[in-house]
């Protein structure tokens, strides 16, 4: 698989061509579970070359597991929301299972047909994908192959039928969408015996022919494949076209296509493919490969993956530290560190515990008489049921201290810094403390309270 930005600026002598282009080309071919198919890479990378000449900022994307397939249709959706018209082309596996179509990742293994639609990628979620485009979006599928699964597949439901090529789409009631078929309803397509499918070889004739509006595109490569295949092939589309002409290549002398600009995290010729990078700093489990890659291709569509994995071997490293160090400050840095680490629940445990070990036990609760004061703390006084409670009640510098911790322990949880649950251990290490120290726990809770806020801040 590789991910291929290509800008290209078009303009002419008097005016810039304004319109925002984005596509996204998908080959399939290296099936793991199926026979792979000669030319869906080389259909793609001549669309993708072609396209990339006309304007767009193309994504290509070989040889899709259905993860990496999913992921690229939601980077392309929120591409396609800021573009006026956007294009998908698929070559590939694809089979129609009960009136629905389903495109297939290379690594669907499809053993019977309850599993098949969990493996595949519904046609819908790609139409979704371009709907967002201010004009037009366009779905090309170069897809209407035989089921490579039809003899293997267990089939538990006879309703429901597997079948050969792909089924009708509406497109009523949509604003601006095109559905193209390599070839009819119920109907297969070539692969081609030559570099490309006889649908992607004429696809390529007519996409950069000046001046031909995307209807009359469609029935010009309609056309031109049935001709070539003595009518055994006939493209088919289905469409919802704006009130404006669209034109994939502006008439000529109104637009003409300058070189492609460089742009963020391009591929270098010849040089390593970032996703190859990403699976390799994956296999390694190594933060520091990881780190290389994210600082190589911030914007790369698995750079964020890269980033919750180093985040998690970050977590574990650390969590073997504070295990063999054993201490309560290496628990507590830990969970400043990692709040919501995988191992923050047996760290709070193990706080607790060593609190509980090194705190004598508790007298029974002696409530303190209550004082007048005129400041009231954060909770009810009224529902006061521990010593410290009833302390602070009555008490106004302690009242007055409830409200500073409280400020304090608010920003530190929105700030990351800690957690409900720490907050809740303190409280009973508080208790714990100050419960049995009658005389003086007006002092007590003052002093805890204030190492508490400070460590807080």
């Amino acid at each position: 698989m590789r991910f291929v930005a290509l800008v290209v600026l078009l303009m002419s002598g008097a005016a810039a061509f304004a319109e925002a282009r984005v596509a996204l080309v998908i080959g399939n071919a290296a099936y793991a579970y199926a026979t792979p198919l000669a030319n869906p890479t080389n259909d793609a990378r001549k669309v993708a070359e072609k396209l990339g000449s006309l304007g767009f900022d193309v994504m290509l994307e070989e040889n899709l597991n259905g993860q990496a397939f999913r992921l690229a249709l939601g980077t392309f959706a929120d591409k396609a929301v800021r573009s006026d018209l956007a294009i998908v082309f698929y070559a590939g596996h694809g089979i129609e299972m009960g009136g629905n179509n389903y495109l297939i990742p290379v690594d669907s293994q499809m053993a019977t047909e309850s599993t098949a639609q969990f493996e595949t990628v519904a046609l819908e979620q790609v139409l979704t994908s371009v709907r967002g485009a201010k004009k037009l979006g366009i779905v090309m599928l170069d897809a209407c192959r035989d089921n490579p699964f039809a003899s293997s597949m267990v089939r538990k439901n006879g309703t429901r039928a597997v079948s050969r090529g792909l089924a009708p789409v509406s497109v009523e009631g949509e604003g601006g969408l095109v559905v193209s078929f390599a070839a009819e309803a119920g109907r297969t397509a070539d692969d081609g015996d030559t570099m490309h499918s006889p649908y992607t070889e004429a696809l390529l004739e007519v996409l950069d022919q000046p001046g031909l509006e995307v209807g009359r595109m469609f029935r010009t490569l309609r056309a031109k494949v049935r001709e070539r295949s003595a009518g055994r092939q006939v493209p088919i589309e289905q469409a919802q076209l704006p009130d404006g002409d669209i034109f994939i290549t502006p008439v000529a002398g109104t637009a003409a296509p300058l070189a492609p600009l460089p742009v963020a995290n391009p591929v270098v010729p010849n040089g390593p493919d970032p996703t190859s990078l990403f699976f390799d700093a994956v296999r390694s489990n190594d933060s520091a490969k990881l780190a290389e890659f994210i600082a190589l291709y911030p914007d790369h569509p698995r750079a964020a993956d890269a980033r919750q994995l180093m985040e998690s071997l970050e977590d574990d490293a650390m969590w073997l530290a504070t295990q063999a160090t054993g201490s309560e400050s290496a628990l507590r840095r830990y969970l400043l560190v990692f709040p919501d680490g995988t191992h923050g629940n047996e760290a709070a445990r193990m706080l607790e515990a060593m609190r509980s070990a090194s705190a004598p036990a508790p007298l029974p609760i002696q409530p303190v008489p209550m004082q007048q004061t005129h400041v009231n703390p954060t909770f009810d006084c009224a529902k006061a049921g521990t010593a410290v409670e009833y302390a602070i009640c009555g008490n106004a510098d302690l009242a007055r201290q409830d409200h500073e911790l409280l400020a304090s322990f608010t920003a530190a949880l929105a700030n990351r810094r800690t957690t409900k649950a720490l907050q809740r251990d303190w409280i009973a290490y508080r208790e714990a403390r100050c419960a049995q120290q009658a005389s003086a726990i007006y002092q007590c809770v003052y002093d805890v309270n204030a190492a508490r806020i400070a460590e807080l801040r």
